[in-house]
């Protein structure tokens, strides 16, 4: 059902648990209540990797490097200058989520082995600075006196805070964090980051700007580390540079990925089991990385989706609210006095090859214009560089008003012109709705801290986008499925998600490559439906498509390309009659009602 929830994020639920948990801490022995604090340190540390590996795709194996920063900064504030514990806890993330954003510029250059060895260098040399920096980190000796209640020396607002204490504020502050991580997860931004880990060219293409989200996503994550750390200082009283190694960069990512990426619950299980566990191996601490490798894949091999894949139901990627009706649409006029779509004398090389030369196009509102030739043409070139993946190296293409030639694609797909692909780019994790849910993301006008708090206005605009994408849905004939995660659908419904995403964005023009491919005769009916619903709302159409007879009922105009060249424009009847298309493409006299396969 589309409104339960896992048993972990149900409010009341959790709340009843962590007042229990509070409370039967006054109880507790005093090495039970500090090995919860521990627990919950590792809860930080872990929620902090699964947002940037798990949710954003970033991997990261210098992780203790960011525990570290927020340790050392927030003993040392609190230490040498006096400052309370609240503060220097936020001084310690804000420091842990600086380092990640300065960490995100050079990461955002690089991909999968390099990132990874990259991140890697960087936690050496955080711990490299640790060691040599001898009169501030204390060196190898290590930064004794920090302020902690196993040691009696720790005071907020005149309160002595004995470890009790201490564990029941932990709980409060790292209850609060995760609560606010589901409310973002859920959010607009959260979902953008599943887009980027999924394919950062298909989040481009609906708005989402690759390199700004995966530089949130690196300060989200480090400031949660150094949450962390700054807790775990204060915890033990004192801190040497072995605690921030390679091998707590590698105990983080364990965590989180036995415990289950990509989920809330998943990061809390793999800390309650990674914080108990090593207290039962002592016998192996001398072969950590060898059991923690066979730990991981094991894990891969048998829970591919973690602890929280094995024992709870699947997570949601939307705020539980109830949809509001949508406001009945109204149709686009252009506010230039051209076309809508001009692209003028669009020319692009590759390696020396030319694949567009000085070609032309235009398109008018509420028009839907054919884009054919054979393989290799030049056709999804084109569409490439409308969409601003690609830059020409000639030409220029005006939209409405304005210039898209130099705009990187998501702000293309900002000013509302969407693409799809030859092949359906989803998240796979997501349900058709959550999928389609990603469409709206240029409308959204909340910004992140209102959607980590809930707040009413986000709640609102939250159900308001929830019922467009509903009747969308039915207009697809995808209601039934809304529920069902993409993964599980058949190649056909995947392409009709993917088109139901883009016209919940509210497109001023659409590119559709290839998206009668593999398409059932009913399927196709339901395709040619939604077009003709975009025309009929102002939406300009391009369609690249080898389907002559889909082509025959739709289409305005036609443009034929060959090797990069515009060999014809006008109407299909006049294609068919065409000696240079009859050449290069259609291979013999075809007339309408006739297929083509090419």
């Amino acid at each position: 059902m589309r409104n339960s929830l896992t048993f972990l994020t149900r409010t009341p639920v959790v709340a009843a648990l962590l007042v229990a948990l509070g409370v039967a801490a006054e109880f507790a022995s005093g090495s039970t209540v500090q090995i919860w604090s521990f627990l919950l340190v590792n809860v930080l540390l872990a929620q902090s990797i699964n947002v940037l590996t798990g949710v954003a795709g970033q991997i990261s194996l210098g992780h203790a490097g960011f525990l570290g920063i927020g340790a050392y900064g927030s003993a040392l504030l609190m230490k040498n200058l006096g400052l309370p514990l609240p503060l220097a806890l936020v001084a310690g993330a804000v420091m842990g989520g600086a380092g990640g954003w300065l960490l995100s510029f050079a990461a955002g250059r690089v991909r999968e082995f390099y990132l990874a060895m990259m991140t890697l260098g960087f936690g050496m040399i955080f711990y490299e600075v640790v060691r040599e920096w001898t009169s501030l980190t204390g060196g190898v000796v290590g930064l004794s006196g920090v302020p902690s209640p196993s040691l009696r020396t720790l005071m907020l607002f005149g309160w002595r805070i004995d470890p009790v204490a201490y564990f029941q504020i932990t709980l409060a502050v790292v209850a609060g964090v995760v609560w606010l991580l589901r409310n973002f997860i859920t959010s607009p931004y959260g979902r953008a980051f599943f887009a980027i880990h999924v394919s950062e060219v298909a989040a481009g293409s609906i708005g989402v700007p690759r390199a700004a989200t995966k530089r949130n996503a690196y300060t989200l994550s480090a400031a949660l580390a150094g949450l962390a750390g700054g807790f775990y200082a204060h915890l033990v009283g004192y801190l040497g540079p072995e605690t921030f190694g390679l091998h707590r960069s590698v105990e983080a990512l364990v965590m989180a990925v036995v415990g289950g990426l990509g989920t809330l619950t998943g990061p809390v299980l793999g800390a309650i089991v990674f914080t108990y566990l090593p207290e039962k191996l002592q016998v192996f601490a001398e072969y950590q990385f060898m059991v923690y490798g066979l730990i991981l894949l094991l894990s891969f091999v048998l829970l591919p989706r973690g602890l929280a894949g094995l024992l709870l139901p699947r997570p949601r990627f939307s705020k539980d609210v109830e949809a509001l009706p949508p406001p009945p649409p109204v149709p686009y006029t252009a506010t230039g006095t051209g076309p809508l779509l001009s692209a003028e004398g669009v020319s692009i090389s590759f390696l020396g090859l030319r694949a567009l030369d000085n070609a032309s196009v235009t398109l008018g509102a509420g028009e839907i214009l054919g884009l054919v030739g054979p393989n290799g043409s030049g056709k999804s070139t084109l569409v490439n560089i409308i969409s601003g993946i690609y830059r020409p190296g000639d030409g220029v293409v005006r939209f409405d008003d304005g210039t898209l030639t130099g705009l990187p694609d998501h702000a293309v797909a900002r000013r509302g012109v969407l693409r799809t692909f030859q092949d359906p780019r989803l998240v796979p994790s997501f349900t058709v709705r959550e999928n389609v849910l990603l469409g709206g993301h240029r409308l959204y006008q909340q910004n992140p801290l209102a959607a980590a708090l809930n707040l009413p206005g986000a709640l609102r605009e939250d159900a308001e986008m929830l019922g467009r994408a509903e009747a969308i849905l039915a207009m697809a004939g995808l209601s039934h499925l809304a529920d069902t995660p993409v993964r599980d659908l058949p190649y056909g419904d995947q392409r009709m998600t993917e088109l139901s995403r883009v016209i919940l964005a509210n497109p001023r023009l659409v590119m559709l490559d290839e998206p009668a491919a593999g398409l059932s005769e009913g399927e196709l009916h339901k395709l040619g439906g939604l077009i003709r619903h975009l025309k009929a709302q102002g939406v300009g159409v391009i369609l690249i498509e080898h389907h002559m007879d889909f082509l025959n009922e739709l289409v305005d105009r036609v443009v034929v390309l060959d090797s990069g060249k515009v060999i014809y424009q006008g109407g299909m009847a006049g294609m068919y009659r065409d000696p240079a298309v009859v050449a290069a493409y259609l291979g013999t006299e075809t007339h309408p009602g006739e297929s083509v396969h090419a």
